[in-house]
C-alpha cells in the first residue's frame, strides 16, 4: 500500500508560511505599492514631512525617503527589496531616494494591471528591459555635458534645486545656503580633474539659534572649550600639535597592574616619579613650539597648569573624528610618541580661538592655509530641525559629488522623466506583440514621478498630463524640451530655462534601481517566511539585525568608546 503523498504546508515545520503562484506575486506588488504610497507625498518642493516615532520614543521629522525607510521596520520580503533599493541609490548618488521608490511601485502597479490582462511576467520583464535602454539612451542623448566640473554658476544651481526640494528650502536662507554648500567643495576638492570629492571632509557641527547664523570655517569647529581658565582664549598664527596620548598619570595604563610596596617611604617615590615622567612630557611639548596642543586623551591638572604658564592652549579629549579633521585642516600629523615631536608635526591656523555659539562655548580653529577640510557650523531653531537640515546640507554635498565626478545634468522637476517616457513611447510603436504593451506601461510608470509632484503642488493631475505631453510634441526637436512641474508656481514649464537641473548620474541610478525591482519582483512566484527564532529589528542608523533580546532597549556602542559615531551616515 503507497504512503499518502504530503500536501504543501505539511512539507514545513510549524510557524512556516508558505505563498505560491498569482497569489505571492500579488502580496509582493501590494507591499510594493503600499511603501510606495507612503512616501509619495514628500516629493517635490511641495511635498509634505514625516513623523516617525520609534519604540524607544525618539522623534524623527524628515522629509528624506531614505531617512524614513530605513527607521520603520517592516517584515515582508517585497516591502524589504524596495528598502533597499532606496537605500542603495543613497549610498551610490545620494540623492533620488524618494523618486526610486515612488518609481518602482508605478512599475509595479502597471505591471500588475497587464498581469490582470493575461500577460506573461517574462513578457512584461523583458518589455521594461527594452523600455529601459531607451529611456537611458534619450537622457545620454539630451543631457548637457560640461567641460569644467568645477563650473560655479552650475554647481550653484544644482545645490539650489537639490534644497527646493528639502526641509531647509522653508527657510529664507536657502539660497545663501547653496551658496555656502559650494564654497566647502570648492575649498575641499584640490584636484578637480581627479573627479574625486571625499563628502566626510566637509565637517558640519550643529547648535540651535538662527538659522542666519549658519556660517562656513575654513577650518573645524570642536564642540570643546578651553582646559583652564589660565589658559589664553585666542591665539593667532598658531603652531598645533596634534596628540593622540593620556596626559594623566593615573591612567597611564589599561591592562591589570600591581606593585608591590613594603615601606611608606616607597608610595612618595612612586608618585615622585609619575609627576617627573609626566613633566618630562610636558616639557616635551613645551620645547616642540607648539602654543595649542589638541588631545584625544586627558590632560590633568598638573599638566594644564604647565602648559598654562606657557602661555600654550589645550583642549582634551576630542573625538577621533575631530582630530583627523584637524589633521587634514591644519596639515598636522597625530603624534602618538611624545618624546619623538618634529616641527614637520606641527600644523598652522591663523587663529585658534574660543567663542560663544548660543549658550555654549565652542573651539574655531581656523584661517587654515589650504584646508583640506572645513566646517559648516549649522544653526536651526530646535534639535529635530537641525538634524533634517544636516540631512539636507547632506543631499546637496552629494550631488555635487557627482557632478564633480560625471559633470553632466539634466533638467529637474520631473522633466527628465517627462522626456524619457516620450522616447520610450515612440518606441513602442517599433515593437510588436505584447511586448509593446509592458513598453508603453513603463512610459506611464515614468511620468508617475512629474504627475506626483504636480499632485503634491495640488495641480490638476489630468490637466498636467495633458499640458506635459503636448508641450513635448510641440517642442521636439527645440533642445528637447525639458518641459516638467514648476510646483512653486503651479504651472508646466521649460525647467532647463529656469535653471532647475540634477545630475545625469541620480536619473540614471533611479531608473536602473526602480526598473531591477520591478523585475524582481515580477520574477518572484514562491514566498517561503519561517518564524525567526530571534527578534528581527532596526536601529536608528539603519542596521538591522537579529539577536536573543532585541526586544530590550540595547545598544552595540563599546564601552570603553573606542567606536565613534560616523561622519555623516548616521543621519
Amino acid at each position: 500500500m503507497m504512503a499518502a503523498q504530503p500536501k504543501g504546508q505539511e512539507l514545513f515545520g510549524e510557524g512556516v508560511k508558505r505563498t505560491s503562484g498569482g497569489e505571492a506575486r500579488r502580496y509582493n506588488m501590494l507591499a510594493a505599492r503600499l511603501i510606495s504610497e507612503m512616501v509619495k507625498g514628500l516629493l517635490g518642493p511641495r511635498g509634505m514631512d514625516k513623523v516617525f516615532v520609534d519604540i524607544m520614543g525618539e522623534v524623527t521629522l524628515t522629509k528624506d525617503g531614505a531617512t524614513l525607510l530605513r527607521k520603520i521596520d517592516v517584515e515582508h520580503p517585497a516591502a524589504k527589496v524596495l528598502i533597499e533599493a532606496s537605500t542603495a541609490v543613497d549610498n551610490a548618488v545620494g540623492d533620488g531616494t524618494t523618486s526610486v521608490v515612488v518609481l518602482a511601485g508605478a512599475l509595479v502597479a502597471r505591471a500588475e494591471e497587464l498581469l490582470e490582462l493575461g500577460v506573461l511576467p517574462a513578457t512584461i520583464s523583458d518589455g521594461y528591459r527594452r523600455a529601459l535602454a531607451t529611456a537611458m539612451d534619450a537622457l545620454l542623448s539630451h543631457a548637457i555635458k560640461h567641460a569644467n566640473n568645477s563650473d560655479r554658476k552650475t554647481m550653484e544651481r544644482l545645490a539650489t534645486t537639490c534644497l527646493e526640494s528639502k526641509a531647509i528650502s522653508s527657510c529664507m536662507e536657502k539660497e545663501r545656503i547653496a551658496r555656502l554648500v559650494v564654497d566647502a567643495v570648492m575649498a575641499v576638492v584640490s584636484d578637480p580633474a581627479s573627479g574625486r570629492l571625499e563628502i566626510d571632509d566637509v565637517k558640519m557641527e550643529q547648535k540651535p539659534g538662527s538659522v542666519q547664523d549658519t556660517q562656513l570655517v575654513a577650518g573645524i569647529v570642536i564642540d570643546k572649550t578651553v582646559d583652564s581658565s589660565s589658559m589664553p582664549k585666542s591665539i593667532d598664527n598658531a603652531k598645533i600639535l596634534l596628540i593622540d596620548y593620556d596626559l594623566d598619570s593615573k591612567k597611564n595604563t589599561r591592562a591589570d597592574a600591581e606593585i608591590g610596596i613594603t615601606l611608606p617611604a616607597q608610595i612618595r617615590a612612586y608618585l615622585d616619579e609619575q609627576a617627573f615622567e609626566l613633566r618630562r612630557k610636558v616639557q616635551t611639548i613645551i620645547d616642540s613650539g607648539a602654543n595649542v596642543v589638541i588631545s584625544r586623551g586627558g590632560i590633568n591638572t598638573l599638566a594644564q597648569t604647565m602648559l598654562a604658564h606657557a602661555g600654550i592652549m589645550s583642549v582634551r579629549r576630542v573625538k577621533e573624528n575631530d582630530l583627523w579633521w584637524l589633521e587634514k585642516a591644519t596639515g598636522a600629523k597625530i603624534t602618538r610618541d611624545l618624546d619623538s615631536i618634529s616641527q614637520s608635526d606641527l600644523g598652522y591656523a591663523g587663529r585658534v580661538c574660543e567663542r560663544f555659539v548660543g549658550d555654549d562655548r565652542m573651539v574655531f580653529v581656523e584661517e587654515c592655509r589650504n584646508p583640506r577640510s572645513v566646517t559648516i557650523l549649522l544653526r536651526a531653531g530646535s534639535a529635530k530641525v537641525l538634524d533634517e537640515f544636516h540631512r539636507s546640507i547632506l543631499d546637496a554635498l552629494n550631488v555635487l559629488r557627482d557632478f564633480v565626478a560625471s559633470p553632466s545634468v539634466v533638467a529637474g522637476g520631473g522633466a527628465a522623466e517627462a522626456l524619457a517616457a516620450r522616447a520610450v513611447r515612440e518606441s513602442a510603436l517599433t515593437v510588436e506583440g505584447r511586448e509593446q504593451l509592458a513598453i508603453l506601461k513603463f512610459a506611464d510608470a515614468l511620468e508617475e514621478i512629474p504627475l506626483t509632484i504636480a499632485a503634491n503642488a495640488g495641480m490638476d493631475v489630468i490637466d498636467v498630463q495633458a499640458q506635459l505631453r503636448a508641450a513635448g510634441t510641440k517642442e521636439k526637436g527645440k533642445g528637447g524640451g525639458w518641459c516638467g512641474i514648476n510646483a512653486l508656481e503651479r504651472r508646466v514649464q521649460d525647467m532647463l530655462a529656469l535653471g532647475v537641473i540634477e545630475p545625469l548620474a541620480v536619473k540614471e541610478q533611479v531608473m536602473t534601481a526602480a526598473a531591477e525591482v520591478a523585475d524582481l519582483l515580477l520574477r518572484v512566484d514562491d514566498v517561503v517566511m519561517a518564524k525567526p527564532a530571534y527578534y528581527t529589528h532596526t536601529h536608528s542608523d539603519g542596521t538591522t539585525h537579529s539577536h536573543r533580546g532585541g526586544k530590550q532597549v540595547h545598544d552595540h556602542f563599546d564601552k570603553l568608546g573606542k567606536q565613534q559615531r560616523p561622519m555623516h551616515h548616521y543621519y
